[in-house]
C-alpha cells in the first residue's frame, strides 16, 4: 500500500525526486571526500562564490550550488520542504515548467547574493525553494479561488515563519532566500498566469 502511493506521488512528482535525489547523491559524494562542511570541499564541488564567478568566469556556480548542502540537518530540512511543496507547484506547472521554475528561482537567490552580498560562499536549495514559497504567495495573491481560505492562513504562517528564521539565523542566506522569494514570485505571473 505505501509503496503504492509512493510510487503514484514519483509519477506525479518526478522532477521533484530527481532532484531529491542529486541533492542526496550530490551530499553523500562531498561527506566521502572532505566533508560538507569544509570550506575547499564546498569550493571544489562549486558552492556559491560571488568572488570566483566575478574574476574566474565560473558561471556554473550559479546552478551547480543549488544542489549543494552545508551539513546534515542544512539538506534535512531543504530535502524535506522541497518533498512537502515541491509536487504541489510541480503538479500545477508540469515536469518541464518546474524544472525550469527551480532552477531559475535558485539561480535568482544566487544573482541576489551576487549583487549584495559579494563575500560570501554560500549553497542550497533555499533560493529555489522561496521560489516555491513566491509561487504560493502569487496563487495567494492572484488566484485566490485555488486556495482555500485554511490555505491562504498556512501560506502566510509559512512564508512569515520563514523569513524570520531568514533574519535571525546568521548562518542563512537572506539574500538567496529573498532572492528567490521574489523571483518566485515574479516568475509565476510567466509560468502560471
Amino acid at each position: 500500500m505505501l509503496a503504492e502511493r509512493i510510487t503514484i506521488l514519483y509519477r506525479r512528482s518526478r522532477i521533484t525526486f530527481i532532484f531529491l535525489a542529486i541533492m542526496i547523491v550530490y551530499f553523500i559524494i562531498m561527506t566521502l571526500n572532505g566533508g560538507t562542511t569544509d570550506v575547499n570541499t564546498l569550493i571544489r564541488y562549486g558552492a556559491f562564490s560571488p568572488y570566483l564567478v566575478k574574476f574566474y568566469g565560473e558561471y556554473y556556480r550559479f546552478v551547480t550550488s543549488i544542489f549543494i548542502h552545508i551539513g546534515i540537518m542544512h539538506i534535512f530540512f531543504n530535502g524535506y520542504a522541497l518533498y512537502i511543496f515541491g509536487p504541489q507547484i510541480e503538479r500545477l506547472l508540469g515536469p518541464k515548467k518546474f524544472l525550469l521554475f527551480f532552477l531559475l528561482t535558485g539561480v535568482g537567490g544566487n544573482l541576489a547574493t551576487f549583487i549584495f552580498n559579494f563575500d560570501s560562499i554560500s549553497a542550497g536549495a533555499s533560493g529555489s525553494l522561496f521560489g516555491i514559497l513566491g509561487a504560493f504567495l502569487y496563487l495567494v495573491h492572484r488566484h485566490r479561488d485555488m486556495v482555500t481560505p485554511g490555505g491562504r492562513r498556512q501560506i502566510f504562517s509559512l512564508i512569515t515563519i520563514n523569513l524570520i528564521l531568514t533574519l535571525v539565523v546568521p548562518s542563512i542566506s537572506t539574500t538567496a532566500h529573498l532572492g528567490g522569494l521574489a523571483m518566485g514570485y515574479l516568475l509565476s505571473y510567466v509560468f502560471i498566469k
